[in-house]
């Protein structure tokens, strides 16, 4: 989970350093979920980022010289949006509202859920949806997290996927939902 919410951040950090435009993902992208907007809590954590086609793609470029596998994996991503919310009284009941609707919504829409964790011990709530082109190539995926230390994590990630670039991601950035994803699809 540390790992997830440091890579979100990291985003953001690389997020600002450009300028970043508001815009608008066409309906016909299939990896694509409307989130919504979300509530900050008055003192708590906010992180939103979107990154546009366009920023992804100067990424890409600059990871090429240093990692060409990274290059590779952005060059074929469309969008990415994270929300990392911080929770409390005045917002935890409308934002767990606001993912739970994200899930029944992905769900009727036939995104195919890969990952649900549900641990009482340490209150942690996750699931991972994909949109699959193909037996192995996923068109987005969307991330929900709900944790014990008051955070909310949403991520939509849109592009085409292959199921060994998703382990790479998973790899590279430390995100064991999408680890969990990629031993889902090589058993397959």
């Amino acid at each position: 989970m540390k790992n997830l919410l440091r890579s979100a951040l990291a985003a953001a950090t690389l997020s600002l350093a450009f300028p970043a435009a508001s815009f608008a993902a066409d309906d016909d992208e299939p990896g694509y979920i409307d989130l919504g907007q979300f509530a900050p809590a008055p003192k708590g954590e906010f992180v939103e980022v979107n990154l546009s086609p366009g920023l992804i793609k100067f990424a890409a470029r600059i990871a090429k010289a240093q990692d060409p596998d990274a290059a590779e994996l952005l060059g074929n991503i469309r969008r990415i949006r994270v929300n990392v919310v911080g929770l409390d009284d005045s917002n935890r009941a409308g934002t767990v509202e606001k993912i739970e609707a994200i899930r029944r919504k992905l769900d009727a829409q036939g995104w195919t859920q890969m990952v649900t964790v549900r641990e009482k011990s340490d209150g942690d709530n996750v699931d991972v949806h994909v949109k699959q082109l193909s037996d192995d190539v996923i068109q987005g995926f969307v991330i929900t997290v709900l944790d014990k230390q008051g955070q909310a994590v949403v991520i939509n990630i849109v592009g085409n996927i292959s199921a060994d670039k998703l382990g790479q991601l998973a790899d590279k950035l430390d995100i064991k939902p999408l680890r969990e994803m990629k031993l889902k699809f090589h058993k397959s």
